[in-house]
C-alpha cells in the first residue's frame, strides 16, 4: 500500500515561532516530522510514499535530496500547487496510488496501530476509513448549574463524549469518483460529507497518543514526547 502525505499547507499559525520552514520540516527531536511521520508507516512494512507539495515545496525537495533516508523507501514528491486545497492535491496525485492506499495528514503524528487499522478498512468493505480520536480541550471545562454555580471543574480535559477527524486514513480508488480536479476543493467538505452521506465513510476509534501541529506549543509538547521516547 501506498501512502499519500498532505504537504501543502501554510501553517501560517505557527509560521515564524519556531522556524522558517513548511510545517513537515520542523524539527522533532532531531528529526522532521514528516520524516517522523514516515517512520511510523516503515515500522509497518510501508515504504511507498507520494508526497503532494503545495507551500514551499521546494524546501521539501531539498530536504529529501539531503535527508538520510532509508533506501528502501521509495519517496514521490510531486507538485500540486500553493493554492490548492486538500481535495484538489489528491486528485493531482490518484494515478500514482494504488487501491486501496493511506492518506495522512503532513502536520501530524500518532502511534494508531496501522495494522489494526487496515484490518478494520478490509473487513467493512466501505470506500474510506478515517482515524478518530476524543479532542482535548485547551480550556479548563466547566458545568455549571442555572444560577452560575460551577458543580463540577475538569482542566483541559479529554471530552469523551466527542470524536474528531484525525487524518490517518484507507481509501479505496472509488473515493475519486467523489473527488474533481477544482484546485479549491476541500477533502473534508464536499467529499467526505457525501460519503458519509451514503453510508461509504467509516471510523477506525484511536484511543492513543495523536498530536496535530498547529501552534508553538504542540511544537514544545511533540519535542518533548520524541525526547524521552525517541
Amino acid at each position: 500500500m501506498k501512502v499519500a502525505i498532505l504537504c501543502g499547507g501554510k501553517g501560517t499559525r505557527i509560521r515564524g515561532a519556531v522556524a522558517d520552514a513548511p510545517k513537515p520540516l520542523l524539527n522533532i527531536a532531531g528529526r522532521s516530522l514528516v520524516h517522523r511521520l514516515m517512520e511510523h508507516f516503515a515500522e509497518y512494512n510501508y515504504k511507498s510514499f507520494v508526497l503532494c507539495l503545495g507551500h514551499r515545496g521546494g524546501a521539501i525537495r531539498d530536504y529529501f535530496d539531503d535527508a538520510d533516508v532509508p533506501s528502501d523507501w521509495n519517496v514521490e514528491l510531486v507538485d500540486t500547487g500553493e493554492e490548492t486545497m486538500t481535495g484538489g492535491r489528491l486528485w493531482q496525485v490518484r494515478d500514482l496510488l494504488q487501491e486501496p492506499f493511506f492518506l495522512c495528514y503532513g502536520d501530524a503524528l500518532s502511534d494508531v496501530d496501522l495494522s489494526k487499522l487496515v484490518e478494520f478498512h478490509s473487513g467493512h468493505g466501505k470506500i474510506a476509513t478515517l482515524t478518530t480520536v476524543h479532542p482535548r480541550s485547551d480550556y479548563g471545562l466547566l458545568d455549571l448549574d442555572g444560577a452560575g454555580c460551577v458543580r463540577s471543574f475538569r482542566e483541559k480535559d479529554v471530552q469523551q463524549n466527542q470524536w474528531i477527524n484525525a487524518g490517518f486514513f484507507i481509501m479505496n480508488k472509488a473515493v475519486f469518483e467523489y473527488l474533481n480536479d477544482d484546485a479549491s476543493l476541500i477533502l473534508e467538505r464536499q467529499p467526505l460529507e457525501k460519503l458519509a452521506a451514503v453510508s461509504e465513510l467509516m471510523a477506525f476509534k484511536h484511543d492513543g497518543f495523536w498530536k496535530s501541529m498547529e501552534t508553538y506549543r504542540d511544537w514544545l509538547d511533540l519535542s518533548e514526547r520524541f525526547k524521552v521516547n525517541p
